[in-house]
């Protein structure tokens, strides 16, 4: 049957309502990304909407470790550690752009 740690377990888990939640701003989040990432259009993005694009990358990754992947529940600890490793990720991918971006621009 069920003992004490079983339960512990089980009350941490996220509820139905939150993870509809999750999933709805998860829909909006997707939509900003077409809306910044300009999906019907073939130009350069710019480092304006790039920037954009990543902290939507961010709410969403953050959103996905924290209800989906439930650390939230996770010692402190981890959930600092993945986050740390998110932001420096988000980070690079910001600098690798930029400077392709800025290398490749016409010097006038």
């Amino acid at each position: 049957m069920c003992d004490e740690t079983t339960h512990d377990a089980l009350r941490k888990l996220p509820t139905t309502r939150q993870l509809l939640l999750a999933w709805a701003l998860l829909m909006a989040l997707t939509v900003g990304t077409m809306l910044a990432g300009k999906v019907t259009s073939a130009a350069t993005l710019g480092l304006v909407w790039t920037v954009t694009l990543l902290a939507i990358t961010w709410a969403k990754a953050r959103t996905i470790l924290l209800v989906y992947l439930n650390l939230r529940a996770a010692p402190g600890h981890w959930r600092s550690g993945f986050g740390a490793t998110l932001a420096v990720l988000l980070v690079l991918l910001l600098g690798i752009y930029a400077f392709g971006y800025l290398a490749l621009m016409p010097k006038c």
